[in-house]
């Protein structure tokens, strides 16, 4: 059996999360700002 011991455990931080929400954020903001920007073109008022 294994040994077990009392020493805390090492923290655990998901790096690759935070990169794949940063992409996420950066392709809504991307999408967001062309719809904007035909819309602009388009001369659509609200």
């Amino acid at each position: 059996m294994a040994k077990k011991t009392n020493e805390p455990q090492e923290e655990f931080h998901p790096k690759g999360t935070a990169l794949v929400l940063a992409i996420f954020v950066v392709t809504l903001i991307v999408l967001w700002g062309s719809v904007y920007l035909i819309m602009l073109a388009r001369g659509v008022t609200v």
